[in-house]
């Protein structure tokens, strides 16, 4: 027999076809990984082979027709102690290129696998091989010693029967404890990233668990007649927990892979076909670990509260997965399939916060291209704005308290809904720089950058001999950004734009897991918020509070009278400094409902500035505005006790009151406004809906909400766990995201 070998360039994908997942197939698949670049498994053979380069059939009994088998297509049918099959199909392909190898024997060793891989990889002509293995040995019994019988005592029998009957209703419960230790160490070392480790524990806790399996089959009626299904729900817990660690790590190895193809500007079509298949791959194991987790969460639940920290994991992973899952099934649009996108990034610095996320500093433009990130280039807000040769008129508080007469792209974030900024932002663009044709925006502030870098040991920018890390980020930019800058100066557009390709191209060294968490983060807590002009696209980010957007939201319950009450404050940091990074802010709101079913509101804020009076810190000079409901009559609003009277008060969609505020350094100020709702409460079942909005870029905030009650008027439900005391309800928390609460009254 010639050997000639076949080198392969590429890594092909493989199937491998049997009935049974036993040791020979394990031995193979993990043969094959180390030359394959997916190995895919299958108990029946598929109708379309089309995508796979070879095929391998185990103890295949019934022939597949030959018109099955694609040509060009390696084929090899592998029977192993089946002769008889392997000689039938031997003369029933003796015309075509399908090989066949017959092994006898049973200690299959990787020496035979070699064999087999390079009989079937290779050019030779040869088209049947058999190899043999040794046999198991076979010990020869020792004739029976004929021995004298006695019969045991009935005490001893009834013993033995006793200790018989209790092993065999306990003997599962070792292996199976064994196998739920093994299966969270797996689970622990996967969200440690130590992805190798996770897999090999897996496959460990796999024996003992199958073990269990089969002993718990024969008292198992026993236990089902007794309503005993604890041991029931152990089994399907560890059973989910087993395939739920598998398809992470299928997952995490798909997305790790995927990602180099995406950023890849030249794919070539067996790349794009391979990325396709990855990402159906996930969105199919994305399902699979839903289902699982869900399921898993049910059980431990009713098991016991001993796994608190596990069932706090399973919550925060089903979160994540439930955002993931309707973003994947527009990833086409997303990534532009056969077609050209082009994204405009809007780097906000909320150091200086405006309504809108922060002082635009800088912008870019992402080209996306048929699943291929094509270009990203990254612009200093004054190349765009030193080319504004029109005058657009600004908001009121930029002209008075800034002192400018015209409005440029830097200042166009100071409406708090997003897609108002982004359609203002297009408008300078094109009037600046003639760019069109945009197809959505990413807006991301400075903290979600450094949340980002949290996934990250450090970057390295050669350009800059810097290593930028999540603790030293804002420093470094502030520096590069300020540092002898001047209108037109490109030191801020290298920085970030060097950083920005950094990123990407140091993806695969980055914490996968970290890195999604921290993308999460910066969505919910609104640090990056999202806008595309594909409205089935934007209908999934605006169900998921990423969009930016105003809430407009009537009231969902279903009773005769419901309150609906909105608050919405904002900050826009109009003192030329970088304060922000200074400035904590607390916010109270007490309601007071009276007899008559009136609310009386007072909104408090307390603002900190623990910043000295040198730059970046300084004065926090906030022209500070407020949404409530259209038709609310503001009573007084006050500033550290004193009245207010120079602020504006406006009716719209919401009724937005704006006053200017200073906050020296080291010091803190109250502003307190007083209001009405001019609805009130009904006698019998009323429903109050309270919207509080977190503004773009804003750092979270304290907040204490207190509702005051009459005597003539009780609390019935509450979807907030609230302090409930002598009439009166109050819920601490912090406002990272929108809040919508409800609470269910009764008025005599």
């Amino acid at each position: 027999m010639s050997q000639i070998t076949e080198i392969i360039e590429e890594k092909p994908s493989v199937l491998i076809v049997a009935k049974k997942d036993h040791e020979f197939v394990q031995l193979l698949k993990n043969e094959l990984k180390i030359n394959i670049t997916d190995v895919f498994f299958s108990p029946i053979l598929p109708s379309k082979l089309s995508q796979f380069e070879y095929c391998f059939l185990i103890n295949e009994e019934e022939l597949p027709k030959k018109k099955a088998f694609l040509l060009g297509k390696k084929i090899a049918f592998i029977f192993v102690n089946k002769q008889h099959l392997a000689q039938s199909a031997v003369k029933y392909y003796q015309d075509t290129t399908i090989k066949i190898i017959d092994i006898t024997g049973d200690k299959i060793s990787k020496n035979n696998i070699d064999k087999l891989l390079w009989f079937t990889l290779s050019k030779t002509k040869e088209r049947y091989i058999h190899l043999t293995t040794p046999k198991n040995a076979v010990f020869k019994k020792k004739p029976w010693q004929i021995a004298k019988f006695k019969f045991p005592s009935k005490k001893k029998l009834i013993l033995f029967t006793f200790l018989l009957l209790l092993i065999i209703h306990f003997a599962f419960v070792p292996p199976l404890l064994l196998s739920s230790y093994f299966f969270y160490q797996a689970a622990t070392s996967f969200k440690q990233e130590k992805y190798s480790q996770a897999e090999r524990l897996t496959t460990i806790g796999e024996i003992p668990f199958n073990f269990a399996k089969k002993l718990y089959l024969m008292p198992r009626s026993t236990y089902l007649f007794f309503s005993l299904t604890l041991i029931e729900d152990v089994i399907l817990v560890n059973e989910k927990a087993h395939t739920t660690i598998q398809k992470l790590l299928k997952l995490q190895e798909n997305a790790k892979e995927a990602m180099p193809i995406i950023l890849n500007t030249n794919q070539a079509p067996e790349e794009k076909k391979l990325l396709l298949l990855r990402i159906e791959t996930i969105k199919k194991d994305i399902d699979s670990v839903e289902d699982n987790l869900n399921v898993i969460n049910q059980k431990l639940s009713s098991l016991s509260n001993l796994f608190q920290n596990i069932k706090k994991d399973l919550t925060t992973s089903l979160e994540l997965i439930s955002r993931i899952k309707p973003l994947l099934e527009h990833v086409d649009s997303l990534l532009a399939k056969d077609s050209k996108k082009t994204y405009l990034l809007l780097f906000a610095n909320n150091m200086e916060l405006r309504p809108g996320g922060g002082f635009i500093g800088s912008f870019g433009l992402l080209e996306v291209k048929d699943y291929s990130i094509e270009k990203i280039k990254i612009y200093d807000v004054y190349d765009a704005d030193g080319q504004l040769i029109a005058h657009i008129e600004p908001p009121g508080a930029i002209r008075k308290y800034l002192n400018q007469p015209h409005w440029f792209l830097r200042d166009s974030a100071f409406s708090p809904d997003f897609l108002e900024n982004y359609a203002q932002a297009k408008y300078f663009l094109e009037k600046e720089m003639n760019f069109t044709n945009f197809s959505g925006s990413f807006l991301l502030t400075t903290t979600a950058i450094q949340h980002i870098l949290g996934a990250f040991d450090e970057i390295y920018l050669a350009d800059f001999r810097e290593k930028i890390n999540q603790k030293n980020f804002y420093l470094k930019t502030q520096y590069y950004s300020e540092k002898d800058f001047f209108p037109g100066s490109i030191q801020k557009k290298n920085f970030l734009g060097s950083l920005t390709q950094s990123l990407l191209l140091n993806l695969g060294n980055a914490s996968s897991i970290k890195l999604a968490r921290e993308f999460k983060k910066s969505l919910d807590e609104k640090q990056i918020v999202l806008s595309f002009d594909d409205a089935k696209l934007q209908k999934v980010v605006d169900k998921l509070y990423w969009s930016g957007r105003t809430i407009r939201a009537p009231c969902e319950a279903v009773v005769d009278n419901c309150i609906t009450d909105y608050i919405f404050p904002f900050d826009a940091n109009l003192g030329l400094n970088k304060v922000n990074f200074f400035v904590t802010r607390s916010f109270d709101l007490k309601i007071t409902i009276d007899k008559e079913g009136v609310l009386h509101n007072t909104f408090s804020v307390l603002f900190n500035n623990d910043s000295y009076n040198v730059f970046p810190g300084g004065t926090y000079r906030n022209f500070f505005q407020i949404f409530l409901p259209r038709n609310t009559q503001v009573k007084n609003i006050t500033l550290d006790g004193t009245l207010v009277d120079d602020f504006i008060e406006e009716n719209d969609e919401y009724k937005k009151v704006g006053l200017l505020i200073e906050v020296k350094p080291k010091s803190i100020a109250e502003l307190k406004i007083n209001y009405e709702q001019t609805q009130q409460l009904k006698k019998g079942k009323n429903v109050y809906q309270l919207i509080i909005q977190k503004q773009i870029g804003a750092q979270n905030s304290d907040l204490v909400t207190r509702l005051f009650l009459p005597k003539n008027v009780h609390l019935l439900n509450q979807n907030f766990p609230a302090l409930v005391k002598d009439g009166q309800i109050i819920y601490n928390t912090t406002l990272t995201a929108d809040k919508i609460f409800f609470v269910e009254l009764i008025k005599e």
